[in-house]
């Protein structure tokens, strides 16, 4: 079964080697983040987008993700509208043992921009699993952040916020997989 899916996700990645990708990287003092974002299909009312991505925690936590997001954006309205889903899953080790955390979660990303700010952004973003969608340790998963970006050129961004990654772990203590500001780097081409 993991087979299948994981020479999906590489199939769709493969096929899309011409299509407009995104290359974000988020270092913050105890975590460094790394996300491919690549457009699966170009639509009229939007376009389909693959992420995947990958986070390092010093205490040797890590996080892998996969999303497939709709994006939309409004020329009457600035701003900059993703909504969809992410698969998580982490290996993280407490104070109580060691858990294999696993979640689908839903939410999305805003950023206003409009063009009278000069290349500034505002922008957040929240996506959250409950326990019935959570599996291998986790009861629920929850990841936001808040961030204001700076557009450098038309292909790069820089960007500092904050965020929190935190997973509910059955029969244990709440674990923060990543909490705290960061400073990110948005590359497209």
């Amino acid at each position: 079964m993991y087979q299948r899916i994981i020479l999906l996700v590489t199939a769709l990645f493969a096929s899309n080697a011409a299509s407009a990708a995104e290359i974000n990287i988020q270092l913050g003092s105890d975590t460094a983040r790394f996300m491919y974002l690549t457009e699966a299909f170009g639509q009229d009312f939007g376009r389909l987008e693959l992420e995947a991505g990958f986070l390092y925690h010093e205490n040797n936590d890590t996080l892998f993700n996969a999303g497939l997001l709709v994006r939309g954006e409004s020329v009457s309205v600035p701003l900059i509208v993703s909504i969809g889903a992410r698969a998580y899953y982490s290996n993280v080790t407490t104070t109580t043992g060691t858990y294999d955390i696993g979640a689908i979660t839903i939410g999305g990303d805003l950023l206003l921009a409009p063009e009278s700010w000069g290349g500034f952004g505002l922008g957040g973003f929240f996506y959250t699993a409950p326990g019935v969608v959570s599996f291998g340790d986790a009861d629920g998963l929850t990841e936001f952040g808040v961030y204001a970006n700076f557009q450098v050129t038309p292909q790069a961004r820089m960007a500092i916020g904050y965020k929190e990654i935190t997973a509910s772990i059955e029969n244990a203590a709440d674990h923060e997989i990543d909490k705290g500001a960061y400073f990110g780097l948005n590359i497209s081409f």
